[in-house]
């Protein structure tokens, strides 16, 4: 990783850190268990994106088999 990406990164990390410091401290609850539910949010994002990702191909893959296959049953047919 180059240095400008780790600097990003750590930056990034700080901020998502004291975000969740600042809910912490809202909730009053342990960093720790705010942490937990953002790593599990962070998981059922990631989850339900390739889900979706998953429906569209397939969909794109049925509907360019339907156009090929339509294709070629009218070329049968001539």
């Amino acid at each position: 990783m180059e240095e400008d990406e780790l600097a990003q990164v750590n930056s990034e990390m700080r901020f998502l850190t004291l975000e969740l410091m600042k809910i912490a401290v809202e909730r009053k609850v342990s960093f720790r268990e705010v942490l937990g539910e953002f790593i599990e949010n962070v998981y059922t994002l990631e989850h339900t994106i390739r889900k979706r990702t998953l429906k569209r191909s397939r969909r794109k893959a049925k509907r360019l088999s339907r156009e090929i296959l339509g294709n070629r049953g009218r070329e049968q047919q001539r």
